[in-house]
């Protein structure tokens, strides 16, 4: 269990697209384990009334996704991003398959993960910056978002976007309400995501926010108070980027981009509308992400991908509310669901879903909402 949490713990800080030779070492790793876990651990603790009733929807979901790899337009390329699927689907039965003990275990050390890049974050954001222009300046790499961070002063370390950043943080503020004991942890994350000043992030912790007050019952004056003061912070963020003296920093630029980008991913399921162009095979003219991961889902995968997966999310979720009825796991369950929608959500305005270094916790966290 210690090496498991110690790959749980490793896997934000590499950055796939920033260090690809450490993510292939890291990924060989994490196989190596998953295949050693489903051998001699799975066997004796999988046999759940939930997890039997997922079987079809998760085979479903890998027959469509090996399908897509044999017809793809690159099958090396789709091929080779046959991994972070299998690796996705054995931490999410990993997950499942977990005592109520370990799960605890692997929030904490979510959460303790969640704490360590706040405060990377933190001191990027007083002390980092100068760091960062001084290596794009000596290496000339000219990134004009990049600049843009900088002068902006919007945090981004360990990963490539303050976008990304904020998407994993908004995911993990949930699970510190989960126990007293770690509630100062919560400040720090919030402060953290603040500093990403990223308006898709906020708005995917306010819907996880609205989840978690309806699923507690406590949608009183409190809960209005958080989700209102979470909508002046959108607010506030979107005037201030506003006035941003580039037109691409601008919130209404990055609104022309995305529609701009699904547009043309519209036009390749268009093309490819049954097994899409295959995995890893996603390609547009001026971004290699669709920024919205179910439509690069359905442009890679088809329509019966997109499918498959939104079954397991809603047979999971379904499962989730009728458990929420023992009040033994009602705390932990609507923690966990106010997660996962967080991470749904942001989905829909950026591409966590195809970075591991996110991804992957979200599937571990899908899975344990299974009991």
């Amino acid at each position: 269990m210690l090496i498991f949490l110690l790959l749980i713990f490793l896997r934000p800080f590499i950055c796939g697209l920033a260090f690809p030779e450490l993510n292939l070492v890291y990924s060989a790793a994490l196989l190596i384990f998953l295949t050693a876990y489903a051998v001699y651990i799975i066997p004796r603790r999988l046999f759940t009334a939930d997890l039997t009733a997922l079987e079809v929807p998760c085979v479903v979901f890998w027959s469509v996704l090996l399908i897509s790899t044999i017809f793809s337009r690159n099958f090396s390329a789709s091929f080779a991003e046959l991994y972070k699927y299998i690796s996705a689907l054995g931490l999410f039965f990993i997950g499942a398959s977990l005592s109520e003990k370990y799960k605890a275990s692997v929030i904490r050390t979510v959460i303790f993960t969640g704490l360590v890049i706040s405060l990377i974050a933190i001191h990027q954001y007083f002390f980092g910056f100068n760091h960062v222009f001084e290596y794009l300046k000596e290496n000339k790499l000219s990134f004009p978002f990049a600049f843009e961070y900088i002068e902006r002063k919007r945090v981004f370390l360990p990963f490539v976007t303050p976008g990304v950043l904020g998407g994993y943080l908004a995911m993990i503020i949930p699970l510190t309400l989960l126990g007293k004991n770690r509630l100062w942890v919560t400040p720090l994350l919030c402060i953290a995501l603040l500093f990403t000043k990223s308006p898709v992030a906020f708005f995917s912790l306010f819907c996880g926010g609205v989840v978690y007050f309806c699923l507690q019952g406590r949608f009183g004056r409190k809960g209005l108070v958080i989700l209102a003061g979470i909508s002046l912070l959108i607010i506030a963020i979107f005037i201030w980027r506003s006035g941003a003296p580039k037109e691409y920093v601008r919130p209404a630029f990055s609104v022309v981009m995305r529609l701009s980008y699904w547009q043309e991913s519209l036009n390749l399921i268009r093309a490819h509308p049954l097994v899409g162009v295959g995995p890893g095979n996603f390609n547009l003219q001026l971004s290699r992400y669709a920024h919205n991961s179910y439509l690069q889902i359905l442009a890679e995968m088809g329509i019966f991908g997109l499918l498959s997966l939104i079954w397991i999310i809603l047979r999971v979720f379904k499962f989730s509310f009728i458990n929420l009825k023992k009040p033994i796991y009602r705390d932990r369950l609507t923690i966990l669901l106010a997660s996962s929608t967080v991470f749904l959500i942001h989905n829909f305005l950026d591409f966590t879903f195809f970075l591991p270094e996110v991804s992957f916790i979200w599937w571990l966290l899908l899975g344990m909402l299974i009991i």
